[in-house]
C-alpha cells in the first residue's frame, strides 16, 4: 500500500486517536487513546509497539481498529459535503454504502486486506463548533497476526487508508487554513 506522508499541518484538527487490538480467549482488548495535542504518527506508532510487546502471545490478536476523530474549524457560510456526496467522491477509490440516518458513509471494501471502515460526518455538533470526521479502519474477523511488524503494518497501512480518505473528502480551502 502507498504510505504518503504524515500531514503536515501547523494547527492539527486531529482531536482524538483510538487504536485497539482483540484477543481471543476473551482475553481482555488492548486499547491506547491518544489526546490533542496530536504527537504525530511515529509518536503514535512507538506507543501501539509499546502496548503489543506488552500483550504476549501476538497470535492472539485477532483484529485491530484505528480511530481518528477530526474537528475542522469551519466558519459559517462554509459549504461542506454532506454524508452523500462525501460517498460519492469516495466511491470511485472505496465499495461504499451510506447510512443517511447516521451521517456515516460504510466502506465495504478498502484497499487494505480484509479490513473494512466508515467514515462519520457531524456538521455543527453542540459545544463543538465546525466540522466533525471521524475515521475508522478495522480488520474483519478473525484475523491473523504473527509478529509485531505485522500488526504495525497493519496500523501504518489503516493510517494511510483514513489519511487517503481524509484528501479525498475535505475541500482544499479547509486544508490550506490548517496548514
Amino acid at each position: 500500500m502507498n504510505h504518503p506522508p504524515p500531514h503536515s499541518f501547523s494547527r492539527s484538527p486531529v482531536e482524538e486517536v483510538c487504536c485497539r487490538c482483540m484477543r481471543t480467549s476473551g482475553a481482555e482488548i488492548l486499547s491506547l487513546i491518544i489526546p490533542p495535542p496530536y504527537p504525530g504518527w511515529p509518536h503514535i506508532r512507538e506507543k501501539i509497539k509499546d502496548m503489543v510487546m506488552g500483550a504476549g502471545e501476538i497470535s492472539q490478536i485477532n483484529g485491530c481498529m484505528l480511530r481518528y476523530s477530526d474537528l475542522l474549524p469551519v466558519a459559517g457560510g462554509k459549504n461542506l459535503p454532506g454524508t452523500e456526496e462525501i460517498a460519492h467522491l469516495i466511491s470511485g477509490r472505496f465499495h461504499c454504502s451510506f447510512d443517511n440516518t447516521q451521517n456515516e458513509i460504510l466502506l465495504i471494501e478498502t484497499t487494505i486486506p480484509h479490513t473494512i471502515g466508515s467514515v462519520h460526518s457531524i456538521h455543527g455538533s453542540p459545544g463543538k463548533p465546525g466540522w466533525t470526521l471521524i475515521f475508522t479502519m478495522n480488520t474483519e474477523r478473525p484475523a491473523r497476526f504473527d509478529t509485531v511488524s505485522s500488526v504495525l503494518n497493519w496500523f501504518d497501512d489503516a493510517r494511510a487508508g483514513i489519511h487517503e480518505i481524509f484528501d479525498l473528502i475535505v475541500p482544499e480551502e479547509i486544508v490550506q487554513a490548517l496548514e
